[in-house]
């Protein structure tokens, strides 16, 4: 296992590294000037407008060679620290530590939801393949996939909000303030995993160690859960993790009609105002976070499936 992890580790470092170097370059050609944005409202004479844009850009480091710029901003992040933002002049990195506390329980929450009824449903379609059940929740998972994730959140909030009065409408007043956000990021995920798990669930049904389990004598129930479930688990949990990263890395759509405080709506306010620098910060974030679910993923697949721990010990 410890072999196996550093051979991972050593192949992740090369795209480690491609990641800090495209999360520099698109913030710095990102479109639009932070600096001019930033001095935009303000009533300054040109002259003077054009010599604080040069000071602050100076100040901010911007009138220096790329590659020192980016020398720069590596050794920083290396130290943990992401930069200040170039409106507010907040730490980036306190901002991101304020705000994660509410993505990852979105992010929990909905991942939950998806595994519970996205696993659920296919193994329910797989067990009555072709048959009634099995084409009224196919309709089901089409539909969910169909809907855009805020045209689906403005439905919940007219039912839950404005008619049941049952959930707030907007902002963060604890866990309940969750429910929808999490309803909406998981019925978008809900229907590719139902019908992933289905597909696999129907393949490992064919496959013959199913024969064999059943000619020896074994409980429908055994194989099923044992054999058959755990064989069918193992390309959905890609789906999974990938699904899980994505809303970590910020679900900034749903955050922002939501009013959630999280690191998606952050990031969305930061493009808007053409603060490249959280923009950076959020592209490392979100890229080092897929290369850890990535890891993550992997691990699982070799502890779930014996032929990678021959392979593992093999090499």
């Amino acid at each position: 296992m410890i072999r196996y992890i550093c051979k991972r580790l050593l192949t992740l470092l090369p795209v480690l590294l491609g990641i800090t170097i495209f999360a520099f370059l698109l913030g710095v050609f990102s479109a639009g000037d932070p600096v001019s944005a930033k001095l935009s409202g303000m009533e300054i004479e040109a002259e003077e407008l054009e010599a604080q844009k040069a000071e602050m850009r100076h100040e901010l480091g911007l009138d220096r060679p790329l590659v020192v710029q980016y020398t720069d901003w590596m050794g920083r992040v290396l130290r943990g620290d992401l930069g200040q933002s170039m409106i507010d002049r907040q730490s980036i990195g306190a901002q991101f530590a304020m705000r994660l506390p509410v993505t990852i329980r979105l992010s929990l929450i909905s991942i939950l939801l998806t595994t519970v009824f996205g696993i659920g449903l296919g193994v329910v379609m797989g067990q009555y393949h072709n048959r009634l059940p099995d084409r009224i929740l196919r309709c089901f998972c089409s539909a969910t996939m169909s809907v855009p994730s805020f045209w689906m959140a403005l439905l919940l909030i007219a039912l839950f909000s404005e008619k049941l009065h049952w959930l707030h409408t907007s902002g963060y007043y604890g866990l309940h303030s969750l429910i929808m956000p999490s309803l909406v990021l998981a019925l978008g995920s809900i229907g590719p995993t139902a019908r992933l798990t289905r597909a696999n669930y129907i393949k490992q049904l064919a496959q013959p160690y199913v024969l064999v389990a059943r000619s020896k004598g074994l409980r429908e129930n055994v194989i099923m859960r044992g054999h058959v479930l755990k064989n069918s688990l193992l390309p959905v949990i890609t789906l999974l993790g990938n699904h899980f990263a994505g809303i970590l890395g910020g679900s900034a759509i749903v955050e922002n009609i939501f009013s959630l405080p999280g690191i998606g709506s952050y990031t969305l306010t930061a493009i808007q105002n053409r603060d490249y620098f959280v923009v950076q910060a959020f592209v490392l974030y979100s890229g080092t976070l897929y290369v850890v679910i990535t890891l993550v993923i992997d691990l699982l697949y070799f502890l779930l499936h014996p032929k990678m721990h021959q392979e593992a010990v093999g090499t």
